[in-house]
């Protein structure tokens, strides 16, 4: 019996060798196509696997674009996404500049520096972290911190222990949440990532959000605002009432008993009369007429000049918005008469970029922002740092312009490239007629003889 080992001790396995097969030539023995199926059933069971393979990446395709929708992924990065109910248990924060002033609060008070070197680590630098983090959060909740330890550790300038230190504060004082752990990606969450940003993404970071519990709101001091619109109609009715009665006094100074007073006398009083008069009296009153008049004048002058800019003064309010701790004890003009004295440019910086430059001057002394209740000259305060920065280079807001400016473009490009690929793409009548070439060409193999 052939090809067992039964019948013959050296049984043969040359059945069972996969024979090399040439193009065009029909396989032998067993291997031959069965030909009486007919050509067509093996072109439908082609077609069906064809179409069975476009109806799966039709799926992943809907997939991935519902996960990145219903995630609400944003930025050049795939992050891990957070169920509803998880992020609505966590309070959302005061706003970016509020979460900041209770966080260098309470680090600095007493309980916190024992928190401090509890974790090993110095307040400045954890509010160095901390800003970093506020800066990737959303503005609106302090939610979608989504940034990596090294990217956080690279915009505070610190190592990446420090910025683990600091988030074990975080979630010692309430204020830090982390919604994901960081990890690899599964393969749904590849193909999302893909869609999303085009480029290949193995692992996402953690996920965290920024909180102002009701317990820091509370402990936190609130920021005394001076009043800077005073009522200027009752300091003009002041220094009007002044004024006269200072005319008055001098006007009975010059009148003789039983005399009445010229109209030269009391309309002028630079006249000769006057002159004259002013030789005999006694010093302290010839003092208190040249102070008076020196008064007068510095009045004048300062009506004459013109009003600061409407620019200047928006500029203005809004550092010290960003900066409550530069507010001045009186009106907020002499902020504006410290910026035009600098030099800055009003057009090119805002308020809130000066806050940031001396922000980012601050951070990079080593030092913290001080209080408002620490500082006893705000504007000298203000001078002194604002001398110490260049403002002749791009403000933040010019920086985010231009990178806006490249980003549109590198949207733009992508999109031009989609459209080159899409018009190079075959045509559904190119399509069927390759196909039926290759039906012919497999139907005239197939045929016997």
């Amino acid at each position: 019996m052939a090809g067992k080992s039964q019948g013959n001790a050296y049984p043969e396995y040359g059945s069972t060798i996969s024979q090399p097969r040439a193009f065009g030539v029909s396989p032998t023995s067993s291997l031959v196509l069965d030909t009486t199926t007919s050509p067509s059933a093996n072109i439908d069971e082609w077609q069906a696997a064809v179409d069975a393979a476009l109806a799966r990446v039709a799926h992943l395709d809907a997939a991935t674009r519902q996960l990145n929708k219903a995630s609400e992924q944003r930025g050049r990065s795939w992050a891990l996404p957070v169920e509803p109910t998880e992020q609505a248990r966590i309070p959302v924060w005061t706003s970016r500049r509020e979460w900041l002033r209770q966080f260098r609060h309470h680090i600095n008070s007493p309980a916190g520096r024992a928190l401090c070197a509890r974790r090993l680590i110095k307040p400045d630098k954890a509010y160095a972290v901390a800003e970093a983090h506020a800066d990737f959060a959303e503005s609106r909740t302090g939610r979608g911190v989504t940034a990596a330890r090294s990217t956080i550790a690279a915009r505070a300038k610190v190592s990446e222990s420090a910025v683990n230190r600091t988030r074990r504060i975080l979630i010692d004082l309430g204020m830090g949440f982390e919604h994901a752990r960081g990890r690899n990606l599964k393969t749904i969450e590849f193909l999302a990532a893909e869609a999303h940003h085009g480029g290949q993404q193995h692992r996402a970071a953690s996920t965290w959000a920024l909180s102002s519990p009701q317990a820091i709101v509370v402990s936190t001091p609130p920021i005394k605002t001076p009043k800077y619109h005073s009522s200027r109609a009752g300091k003009r009715a002041a220094k009007y009432r002044t004024r006269q009665s200072r005319r008055s006094d001098t006007v009975t100074e010059f009148q003789q008993p039983n005399q009445v007073p010229s109209a030269t006398t009391a309309a002028d009083t630079l006249s000769s009369v006057s002159f004259l008069s002013c030789e005999v009296l006694p010093l302290g009153r010839t003092h208190q007429r040249a102070s008076a008049r020196t008064h007068q004048d510095k009045n004048l002058n300062c009506r004459s000049k013109s009003p600061r800019p409407i620019e200047v003064q928006r500029t203005a309010a809004e550092l010290i918005t960003h900066a409550p701790a530069l507010s001045p004890p009186g009106h907020i003009g002499a902020v504006c008469d410290v910026l035009i004295h600098a030099g800055i440019d009003h057009t090119r910086w805002t308020g809130r970029d000066i806050a940031r430059a001396l922000s980012f001057d601050t951070k990079e002394r080593g030092w913290i922002w001080p209080t408002a209740s620490s500082l006893t000259s705000p504007l000298g305060y203000l001078k002194h740092r604002i001398k110490g920065i260049d403002w002749t280079k791009k403000s933040p807001s010019e920086q985010r312009r231009a990178a806006d400016l490249a980003r549109r473009k590198e949207q733009e490009q992508l999109e031009r490239m989609h459209e080159q690929r899409a018009r190079a793409a075959a045509n559904p009548q190119h399509r069927a007629h390759v196909l039926a070439g290759i039906r012919a060409h497999l139907s005239a193999k197939l045929q016997p003889g």
